[in-house]
């Protein structure tokens, strides 16, 4: 029964790890698009107009 417990509990503290760093990963990619996108407006404005 112990034996149990403690796979439950390392496999939910796991979960919500992985889902953590996974959260992480989504918002520093929406934020280098959108930098990339501001960075790409800039460059036609200086170069294109």
């Amino acid at each position: 029964m112990v034996m149990n417990h403690e796979i439950i509990t390392f496999t939910l503290i796991f979960a919500i790890l992985i889902g953590s760093i996974f959260f992480t990963v989504l918002k520093k990619r929406k934020r280098s698009a959108k930098s990339i996108y501001k960075l790409i407006d800039d460059l036609e404005k200086k170069y294109i107009y």
